[in-house]
């Protein structure tokens, strides 16, 4: 495994709840980069950044055990079932704005790649009843300034929807996107106004939802007293006040709360402090970075109660043996964990793996692309009811109005339902938790707890 420090940094917890920005290198910047890209072409044409693109196991996972999806999306997707007549858009093209983070600073390849090749997929197998999809990339930095250069050039580009595959500062430009009555859709919230927008869709499971998976773990395991371990930035310290504070109450689990320096981090004081309230469990909700230097400091004191390292996952690969026992969450299913996925998910992701090796993004297979892979094949099924004309309005109408559409590496989405209530533009709330261990086959990975996925928002508390 290489030493994937810088890029670690840049990595993020919970796919959006913060971000540390470092690492990574681009040629392409900013608005000056936004060019057009048919979706049937693979991107070998834009940055990309494989060296150190590694994820073990998996990344943050969003998935259901399959019961409430309504069978195979393919079949789903091919036939509307409500009798409607056919729509043709053969000749049509649908032209939408991609941005994504690949900047000097901060650059995250696969939430572009994973998209792409899904969009090309799409097309390839006759569009959206026919239209062709066409892009329009623009490379942000990740600074406020880039990300309002892109929506501005995207903008003037007239494209009918915005796609994020990532923009840490989504907040700065999310407004002239909903002024200008485009649709700003993403796999996952990357800023805190988003949340909450009218057109805005959010397709996967809201921030929230990621508190729940530790506390309804450590409730089921019978604790009532753990310390939270988290690194002290504001959003930090206001994730822990407002979300994982009244979360473990409702669970009747108290907590002591121990921040460390995000700057120099003394995890081995953290976890002796831990030891010395006598906690009987930890849950670091930490970045990746944080889960390796919490869970490695575990091992070193022989703490041996519950430990339950956020939504990490880069920590098992690094730490191998040491991170057995331990416990993590996410919302979507990945390759290496499909063998605890219904069948028809499964395929999915035997399917995705093809293309992406195909495509030349065999390094992204297991990190961040499947986020904007699964969004991409889910925004398709929305898109194909569309009656009228393909618009901004008609997409923002399509959203509104979905209900419950079938999710494509996990559960079935409720778009325009509000699933987690204070997070409205998010379609989803469910949530797995997986503890890491031995498998059958002598590797060390991940293994799902109990009846697997399960709608946080029901032991929430809210």
């Amino acid at each position: 495994m290489k030493p994937p420090l810088l890029r670690l940094l840049a990595l993020l917890f919970a796919l959006g709840l913060v971000a540390a920005a470092c690492g990574g290198d681009s040629d392409d910047e900013g608005a000056d980069d936004a060019r057009v890209a048919t979706a049937t072409d693979d991107g070998g044409d834009m940055a990309d950044d494989p060296a150190d693109d590694v994820a073990d196991d998996s990344s943050d996972d969003m998935a259901d055990d399959g019961d409430d999806m309504t069978g195979d999306a393919a079949d789903d997707m091919a036939d509307d079932g409500d009798g409607m007549a056919a729509i043709d858009r053969t000749g049509e093209v649908i032209r939408v704005g991609y941005v994504n983070n690949e900047g000097a600073a901060f650059a995250l390849p696969e939430f572009r790649t994973g998209g792409e090749v899904a969009i090309a997929t799409i097309n390839e197998s006759g569009g959206i009843n026919g239209a062709m999809i066409e892009t329009v990339v623009c490379l942000s930095d990740g600074t406020p300034e880039s990300a309002i250069n892109c929506a501005n050039e995207l903008i003037e580009a007239d494209v009918v929807l915005a796609y994020m595959g990532i923009e840490v500062a989504s907040d700065a430009a999310i407004g002239l996107w909903l002024d200008a009555g485009i649709p700003y859709i993403s796999s996952n919230s990357w800023g805190n106004i988003e949340r909450n927008s009218p057109g805005a869709f959010l397709l996967h499971t809201a921030s929230a939802a990621y508190a729940v998976g530790p506390a309804k773990t450590f409730s089921d395991l019978g604790l009532s007293h753990i310390a939270v371990i988290l690194e002290g930035t504001p959003s930090g310290i206001a994730f822990i006040d407002s979300i994982v504070a009244p979360v473990l109450a409702h669970n009747e689990i108290e907590f002591e709360r121990i921040i460390v320096d995000p700057a120099a981090p003394d995890w081995t004081a953290a976890i002796a402090a831990a030891q010395a309230a006598g906690v009987e469990g930890i849950w670091g909700q930490l970045t990746e970075p944080g889960c390796i230097g919490m869970v490695g400091a575990v091992a070193a004191s022989g703490y041996t109660d519950p430990v339950f390292a956020g939504s990490c996952s880069f920590y098992i690969g690094i730490l191998g043996e040491l991170a057995i026992g331990t416990y993590t969450q996410g919302d979507v299913y990945f390759p290496s964990v499909k063998q605890f996925a219904p069948p028809e998910i499964a395929d999915r992701l035997t399917q995705y793996e093809a293309e992406m090796a195909a495509a030349g993004y065999e390094d992204h297979i297991e990190g961040f692309a499947v986020a904007p892979y699964s969004a991409w094949r889910e925004l398709e099924f929305i898109l194909e009811k569309i009656e009228g004309p393909i618009t901004s309005a008609s997409v923002i109408d399509a959203f509104n109005n979905a209900g419950e559409t079938p999710g494509w590496f996990g559960a079935d989405l409720r778009c325009g339902m509000a699933p987690w209530p204070s997070e409205t533009s998010h379609c989803g709330s469910s949530i797995a938790v997986w503890q890491i261990g031995m498998r059958d086959d002598g590797s060390i990975g991940r293994i799902l707890v109990g009846d697997g996925f399960f709608d946080a928002f029901e032991y929430s508390g809210f």
